[in-house]
């Protein structure tokens, strides 16, 4: 199988199964899914959540409850510019409330150069994974394929995300993938 086939495997389990969460349908998306909350809630109780204190966090829906969390608990919060590939947004100063659509943090939020804080964390949404920790993704966007952070990267996942191996190459590896119902370290 190709990356793309197996997108469109997992997109179409999510939307038949009735799933994906806002928005839908999932395809083109890192989907957001149902049990999305519980997943964040499971991370959130991880050591490895509560140590952080600077996020980079990608600007999918299913990451939203995790950006909102972050900013109340006083993490330093970074986001790709929704607009301008290779840029980051700051979003610290900003309340969860200003963090309704994505389009308005770029407004709201301070240019910053990745190199100037050393991140703790990297939260990405995704389309596949598998028990290895390897992932697929949209197939653009944010992660670009080349950014490198010296930091965990973590993904929340639906069960129907969760491959036991990738039928097909990944696009990188990350630290932990969290699901409703597990930790897959």
């Amino acid at each position: 199988m190709t990356q793309g086939e197996v997108r469109e495997m997992v997109w179409s389990a999510l939307a038949q199964h009735r799933a994906a969460a806002y928005p839908t349908p999932p395809h083109g998306h890192h989907p957001n899914f149902v049990g999305a909350s519980r997943a964040a809630e499971r991370l959130m109780a991880l050591k490895l959540w509560q140590l952080a204190t600077v996020v980079l966090a990608g600007p999918d829906q299913v990451l939203k409850p995790l950006r909102e969390a972050a900013l109340k608990s006083g993490k330093i919060v970074l986001m790709p510019h929704p607009d301008k590939a290779g840029q980051f947004l700051s979003l610290e100063g900003l309340l969860p409330h200003q963090l309704k659509r994505v389009r308005e943090i770029a407004q709201l939020g301070k240019p910053i150069e990745l190199g100037q804080t050393a991140v703790d964390l990297v939260l990405v949404g995704s389309v596949a994974v598998d028990e290895q920790l390897n992932w697929i993704g949209k197939g653009y966007g944010f992660p670009y394929k080349h950014l490198h952070v010296a930091a965990p990267w973590v993904t929340l996942a639906h069960t129907l995300m969760v491959f036991d191996r990738l039928p097909c190459e990944p696009e990188r590896r990350l630290d932990l993938v969290v699901t409703p119902h597990q930790v897959i370290p």
